[in-house]
């Protein structure tokens, strides 16, 4: 299976400097290759659940 192009992950983090809800959102993200996938989804909802925050406290 050819893995999907991804950009790096300096130009993620320079999208998001200076807020640190979507730094912390990323970084779980980044941390999913040491995980088991049934650990996966827990990871998923965590990152979720900030996202709708930083959303709601921007639409405020």
């Amino acid at each position: 299976m050819t893995p999907l192009p991804q950009p790096p992950p300096s130009a993620a983090r320079a999208d998001v400097a200076g807020d640190d809800a979507l730094a912390g959102a990323l970084a779980r993200l980044e941390s999913l290759d040491a995980l088991g996938v049934h650990e996966h989804v827990e990871v998923y909802a965590a990152v979720d659940h900030a996202l709708r925050e930083r959303l709601a406290a921007a639409d405020a």
